[in-house]
Formats: structure tokens, C-alpha cells, sequence
């Protein structure tokens, strides 16, 4: 089983994330899936994590995902990951900055029948907003 789900981990982060192909979401999520991103966004459904994703490409149109560890346990995965990309749309109202963006973060999955059921997004935000030039008290 620990195979299998570092297999779909690491084909959720290049399909989904460094490809972009969210056509392709209902491979990876159990239809009740929970998903909490580092940005504060939480979504209950396949369509709000593609209206997640879609949100994040806009500001980060080749926003790029290296995962540096993968630790399976039983149903449940963590994940430790590099975010590289360049801040060339808004984000959160605050306009584009041209920065090339690097910061690293963890995702914590947990999976049933083989699909993701839940994740969570920790990633360092300090990091992110000071490359972006935005004041952590206005994000």
C-alpha cells in the first residue's frame, strides 16, 4: 500500500500542480475530499480545489512543485516540498510584483480507496510574502 500511495502522491503533484492539468482532479480525490491550503483557503469539492489551483496559476503561471521528501504510513502520507514560480498576476488583490518566488512548505494527506480524502497545506508564508513584497499584517 506505502507504494501505491507515494505513487499517486507524486502523480498528484506533476499532473495536477507542475503540469496543470486539473481535467484530470477526479483521478486523485475521493468525491468528499477535504483540502486545506497554506493561503488560507479551505475547499469541501473537486471543483473548488480546481477554482483553488486555477486562483494560484493566475498569480503563478509556472508555479512548480519539487517534493524533497515523501513519509508513508498506514492510509496517511506527509509530504516536504520546494514552491518555485515568478508573482506575475494578483494575489489577493495585491498586483504583480515580477519576483521569482522559493519558499518550501508540507502537505499531510490522508487516503481511502486509493484517493485522497484529505489534505493539508502547511507552507511558510513569512517566506512567501516577503518575496512578493507583501506585509504579513495586509495578507
Amino acid at each position: 500500500m506505502a507504494k501505491q500511495i507515494r505513487q499517486l502522491v507524486e502523480e498528484y503533484y506533476d499532473v495536477l500542480w507542475n503540469e496543470k492539468k486539473l481535467d484530470q482532479a477526479h483521478r486523485f480525490f475521493d468525491p468528499s475530499f477535504n483540502f486545506r491550503g497554506s493561503l488560507g483557503m479551505r475547499v469541501d469539492s473537486i471543483n473548488g480545489f480546481c477554482d483553488y489551483a486555477k486562483m494560484l496559476f493566475s498569480a503563478f503561471p509556472n508555479l512548480y512543485h519539487v517534493i524533497e521528501d515523501i513519509v508513508v504510513e498506514g492510509d496517511k502520507a506527509a509530504v516536504r516540498l520546494v514552491y518555485t514560480g515568478t508573482h506575475s498576476g494578483k494575489l489577493f488583490g495585491f498586483e504583480p510584483t515580477g519576483n521569482r518566488i522559493r519558499y518550501s512548505g508540507a502537505c499531510f494527506f490522508k487516503f481511502e480507496n486509493e484517493k485522497i480524502v484529505d489534505a493539508w497545506v502547511l507552507g511558510d508564508l513569512n517566506a512567501l510574502y516577503g518575496q512578493i513584497n507583501i506585509a504579513n499584517s495586509n495578507a
